[in-house]
Parts: C-alpha cells; sequence; structure tokens
C-alpha cells in the first residue's frame, strides 16, 4: 500500500530504535537470561522477551519478572544495564534496506535522530557502530529526560534538529510509540517488521502503517 501521495512534507525524522531500524531482539534476550540465569529465575523465549520490550531497562525487568520483589527487580535492572551494555552488538543488525534508505533520506535533506528508551551508553555504541553519517545522532534514557512514551527526548531532538513538531514525524513499531508521538504532537507511522504483530498495530491509530523498507521509503521520497 502507498501513501506517497498522503504525506506532507517533512523536515525531520525521528526513529526508535529497538524494532524499528534495528533487529536488537537476540541480544536483548540473551542478556536478560544471562542475568536471570544468575538468579535462578526460568529462562524466557524470544517470543516473550519481544512482548515486553519498549519501556527501557526498568520497564522490561517490570514486565518479564513481575512476580519477584521490588528490590530484586533493581538489582536484575542494574544488572542487565551493566551487561547488555557491554554485549549490545555481536547478534544486532538493521533490518535489511534501513542504512540505504537512511542515506537516501540524508541526500534529500531530511534531519533523522534516533530517540530510543534504551540506556545512552548502549545507544551510544550502536549509533557509532550503524549509524554514524547516516543519522544526525541517537538519544537513550538518562536522568535528563522522562523516558517514552513521556516526550520529554523527543522534543530535545527536536531541538538539537531545529525544526518545530509541526515539520516532524515519529517513526516506531509499539504502542509506546505511538503513545510518544502523541504526547509530542507529531504525525507518526508504524512499522510492522518490530515487537509488535500487525492485528495489534492496526488499533493504534497511527497515521501511517507500512509492512516493509521501501514502503517506508516511498513516503518520503
Amino acid at each position: 500500500m502507498a501513501f506517497a501521495n498522503m504525506m506532507k512534507h517533512y523536515k525531520a525524522i525521528i526513529f526508535d530504535m529497538d524494532g524499528t531500524v534495528l533487529n536488537t531482539l537476540d541480544e536483548l534476550t540473551h542478556s536478560l537470561n544471562h542475568v536471570f540465569q544468575h538468579h535462578d529465575l526460568p529462562a524466557k523465549t524470544a517470543l516473550e522477551v519481544r512482548k515486553c520490550l519498549g519501556y527501557g531497562y526498568t520497564g522490561l525487568i517490570e514486565r518479564a519478572a513481575g512476580n519477584v520483589t521490588p528490590a530484586l527487580q533493581d538489582r536484575l535492572a542494574d544488572e542487565f544495564r551493566t551487561y547488555y551494555g557491554a554485549h549490545c552488538q555481536g547478534t544486532t543488525f538493521p533490518y535489511d534496506g534501513i542504512p540505504h534508505m537512511l542515506e537516501q533520506l540524508r541526500q534529500a535533506g531530511y534531519k533523522m535522530a534516533i530517540v530510543s528508551n534504551k540506556g545512552q551508553a548502549a545507544v551510544s555504541e550502536l549509533h557509532h557502530e550503524f549509524f554514524q553519517g547516516l543519522v544526525d545522532f541517537s538519544m537513550g534514557e538518562s536522568p535528563e529526560y522522562r523516558k517514552k512514551p513521556a516526550p520529554d527526548m523527543v522534543w530535545e531532538a527536536l531541538k538539537r534538529c531545529g525544526v518545530s513538531k509541526n515539520d516532524a514525524i515519529y517513526i516506531g513499531d509499539s504502542e509506546v510509540d505511538r503513545k510518544t508521538a502523541a504526547n509530542a504532537g507529531l504525525d507518526s507511522i508504524l512499522v510492522t517488521w518490530g515487537f509488535r504483530d500487525r492485528p495489534f498495530l492496526e488499533t493504534l491509530g497511527a497515521d501511517h502503517l507500512v509492512d516493509s523498507v521501501p514502503e517506508l521509503t516511498a513516503l518520503f521520497l
């Protein structure tokens, strides 16, 4: 389905990271199970982990280990942050076609940023590995800004890009991203190749729902 004639012109594109431009599921599952193993907690499958993603490290632990004490959840989140921060690149790769799309958009003059609930240390490593020269900058979770779906990080990204919310669009793969776009006052696109299934995404009311990278590219070029 093509929406090219329905799109207004934007100056900036804000992307989610996990499930949108990067396939991080295997790495996140491995890191979570590594931490769980040390606490004799049952391992999670990738499908189970997939449903818990999008809410940052603490949100992941709350959803994956909701039956343990808050104190243990805090400890698990800290251990996960440390371990994943050191092991975030082994089996993580951009989805097929993403780097080429970003290069095309960059050449077309779009400002671009990635905004993630992943910790800033891992986001910086992954930006350097995969998006240096393609995306202007990548922001991760930090004490300075509330996590998505709060609009803080998106508004800061727009400020750095020098554009207003009316001139930007947000692209993600989950209900968190849809809420983030709405809270920030941005139009939104949801992609179906990430961490949520298409039937669920159809219920969220995004401005556009796309099934492939070429289809996404065609919205802007």
